[in-house]
């Protein structure tokens, strides 16, 4: 099946990405959307390099009515693309997934196309899915943390087995999701993963502050504004 995948170029959308090639599927394009400027989440400098890397073309969407603009560009990818499916990162039955699922759901019955959300907890517990993407060997790094309930020292820290177990202690005791399905804690983007044809290297960046609230909460985070980064050979 041909398949457009959900990009923000952190650590469950990558691990779906091999998931669905794992199963057989074609990635037409990594979609990616731009809700705000600057986009303190994600970097979209290094998106562009995963692409690169990946072999795989990103479209970058500017959104500013999100279900017209979503599926706005997923039409226009079925009429020029020829997808037949849509792939999300978010982890099935958790946190931000009931919310995404339900726009997405409605979009692919309204096109015609599959839905696909390969990433499962069947435990429950999100610590699982987190030990998968370090386990098939996805390479994360903290770029945007929420001074809530981290310190600074988080923000570029590389999740990887070891550090992993000890973000389970610190998510566990502040009451927040280890995998930041609540989109409370942090956001990750990989620098390294098995179908990366080169790693991606994080040079020059500042550390820079956002609040972001809504009526009933409010985040303070501190995110990598990335100014140098490049691909470099495994």
């Amino acid at each position: 099946m041909k398949v457009v995948v959900h990009w923000s170029g952190g650590k469950e959308c990558c691990l779906a990405y091999h998931k669905v090639i794992k199963q057989g599927h074609q990635v037409a394009c990594l979609l990616s959307f731009e809700y705000m400027r600057p986009y303190v989440f994600h970097s979209f400098q290094v998106m562009e390099l995963q692409s690169k890397t990946l072999g795989t073309p990103l479209k970058v969407v500017r959104i500013k009515k999100a279900y017209e603009d979503i599926l706005g560009a997923l039409t226009k990818l079925k009429e020029e693309e020829g997808i037949e499916g849509i792939v999300t990162g978010d982890i099935a039955g958790a946190g931000c997934a009931l919310v995404h699922s339900s726009y997405y759901e409605s979009m692919a019955k309204q096109l015609g196309l599959a839905f696909m959300m390969p990433n499962e907890s069947p435990s429950g517990d999100t610590y699982d899915v987190l030990k998968e993407v370090v386990g098939t060997g996805l390479r994360p790094v903290l770029n945007c943390i929420n001074t809530n309930f981290f310190g600074e020292e988080w923000l570029g820290r590389k999740l990887d087995p070891d550090s992993i177990k000890e973000l389970k202690e610190l998510t566990d005791a502040k009451g927040i999701d280890v995998s930041s399905e609540d989109g409370q804690g942090y956001h990750s983007t990989v620098v390294d993963a098995p179908l990366f044809k080169e790693s991606i290297a994080i040079g020059k960046f500042k550390a820079k502050k956002k609040k972001e609230k809504a009526k009933n909460w409010k985040r303070n985070w501190l995110y990598m504004d990335i100014k140098e980064c490049h691909l470099t050979p495994k």
